[in-house]
């Protein structure tokens, strides 16, 4: 800053490919005061696109009418509409900004209640927001996720944004006492959190949208109401877990497991160093009661090279002897986790809510994913009549979805086929053609740039014997995928979830977009995950074009 004027350095990071621009109406704000953009170094002001090249990365300098010598911290905006860019809080890195007052009511106290009772209730839930420093045009977005009983292994995410005066309301049909997960969008690392609410009942949370701290939850300062202090002590055991105020690890390395027994050993030490640092803990009640059920869940369980040996069935039994005890608490946590662990539970002959809750939200979920199973035993009438009501929905969808289909759309049409016989399958209905696989999603920004990418090479090669087909799965919204490849020539495959599933592991596919290529013989000659670029995908495909 000089009296001259004011010079922003910025770095832009963007996907390759993709475009900014820079307002000429871009300005700084202190104090109510805005200070306008004059020119830059290096970039021309409002205009077209300046589009990123593969770095995906842009160096500038903004310069502006001079900012107030003794300016601590400003806002850099283009304007307070919903999709103007707008940076609040800028300020020099040795400057740390003061931190708001929290009213005391917001400053939550063991209120010495535990986790209610586990049990269906219609009555709405209710999430109340209310926030500290707020200003005009943050326009900010909140994302709220629980579980719907509709689908209970898709947690339901529900967005609100703050109002000018920085508040907002959500009424949550969760039905079911349970944990609510809170994310401000757009603030990374910063934000999340959660809440523990029952049907009926209310909470309000304070969010301080300057508050200087790098650590998560940052921004989320204070609650009041319905288990206030549930929130902020989840965060700290979460933040405790992994350092040294943390139960003890077990003496066994994961890399040293390599049979059953040992894996039985690891969980038993892993378990009973986790009730002890809970015991000794000052958390909530409501927080030690759901840290001593989750020590006691089948989540514990493992992944990746310990994988083989948790699917064995004297690891499973092990599970069913001694983790599924929670089912027959009365107020066992319910969060979005439930529904993974729920298969455990449903392999017990209990009888009671909870027993009908788990196999509800063990057979439900399939069904919903066009599997063909028996309703199970459900014996509470609301949990019975909702299971009936979903599934009668889903089928109703389904077939509404299929009419009138074009015969290269492929929606849902091979729920016969098992999981791991689904990619062969449809490599065998194109035989003695070369084959690009995509794996995409209609929420996938990279892979829409991919296939506008590809439009003139597809055009270029379009005399060639080669077929696209492109796969994705329910995580797309249907409406939107349906629309969108209207204007993608090729073969499309709406899958279901499992398949799909079964199909990235296959590949070795950790992300989207992804890509395959075979050639006539059938023989896989290129993979890559990732938009790499066209010239790639042109010499893989004229390569399989010329291996006969």
């Amino acid at each position: 800053m000089t009296k001259e004027k004011t010079a922003m350095y910025v770095r832009m990071a963007l996907l390759p490919g993709y475009g900014f621009r820079i307002s000429e109406d871009s300005y700084l704000q202190t104090n109510g005061k805005q200070y306008h953009i004059t020119g830059s170094d290096s970039i021309p002001l409002g205009g077209d696109y300046i589009i990123l090249d593969d770095t995906g990365r842009k160096n500038f300098i903004l310069y502006f009418r001079p900012l107030p010598l003794d300016t601590k911290e400003f806002d850099f905006l283009e304007g307070l509409a919903k999709g103007d860019y707008k940076v609040f809080g800028i300020h020099d890195k040795d400057y740390t900004m003061p931190p708001a007052s929290v009213p005391t009511e917001y400053m939550a106290d063991d209120d010495g209640e535990g986790l209610a009772e586990l049990k269906f209730d219609a009555t709405p839930a209710t999430i109340h927001f209310k926030s500290l420093n707020y200003r005009k045009g943050m326009n900010t977005e909140i994302d709220v996720q629980y579980v719907d009983l509709k689908n209970p292994a898709k947690p339901m995410d529900v967005e609100t944004y703050l109002n000018d005066d920085g508040e907002a309301s959500l009424s949550l049909p969760i039905c079911l006492p349970q944990i609510v997960w809170i994310n401000i969008v757009n603030i990374p690392w910063s934000s999340m959190s959660c809440v523990y609410l029952s049907p009926g009942k209310e909470v309000t949370v304070l969010v301080d949208m300057l508050h200087d701290d790098s650590r998560a939850n940052s921004k989320i300062v204070g609650a009041k109401g319905y288990h206030a202090r549930f929130g902020k002590d989840w965060y700290q055991s979460a933040y405790d877990e992994d350092t040294e105020n943390g139960p003890q690890k077990p003496t066994i390395k994961k890399e040293d497991i390599h049979d059953v027994q040992t894996l039985i050993r690891y969980c038993d030490e892993e378990r009973e160093n986790y009730d002890k640092w809970i015991k000794n803990s000052n958390y909530c009640k409501a927080i030690k009661e759901y840290l001593t059920q989750y020590a006691y869940s089948p989540l514990f369980m493992f992944e990746g090279e310990q994988d083989s040996l948790s699917k064995t069935k004297g690891f499973t039994d092990y599970v069913l002897k001694y983790y599924t005890g929670n089912l027959y608490k009365k107020n066992i946590v319910f969060n979005n986790e439930y529904p993974r662990a729920s298969k455990y539970y449903a392999m017990t002959d209990a009888r009671g809510f909870n027993a009908d809750l788990a196999r509800y939200c063990y057979y439900l979920p399939q069904v919903l994913d066009s599997k063909q199973l028996a309703k199970p035993l459900i014996e509470d009438k609301n949990l019975s009549d909702l299971y009936d009501k979903y599934v009668a929905e889903y089928q109703a969808t389904i077939t509404a979805n299929k009419h009138g289909l074009a015969d290269n759309i492929h929606y849902l049409d091979m729920t016969d086929v098992a999981p791991e016989n689904t990619l062969q399958t449809i490599l065998d209905r194109y035989k003695g053609k070369t084959i690009l696989i995509d794996i995409w999603a209609t929420w996938c920004g990279p892979c829409k740039f991919g296939h506008e990418k590809m439009k003139p090479l597809k055009e270029e090669l379009s005399d060639k014997d080669i077929v696209y087909v492109y796969l994705t799965s329910p995580t797309s919204n249907y409406e939107e995928w349906k629309k969108y490849i209207a204007d993608i020539s090729g073969e499309h495959y709406f899958l279901t979830e499992e398949q799909y599933r079964y199909i990235s592991k296959q590949y070795g596919c950790t992300g989207i977009p992804f890509y395959a290529i075979y050639n006539s013989k059938g023989e896989q000659t290129y993979k890559q995950q990732g938009f790499s670029s066209v010239e790639a995908i042109r010499e893989a495909l004229e390569k399989a074009l010329n291996m006969k």
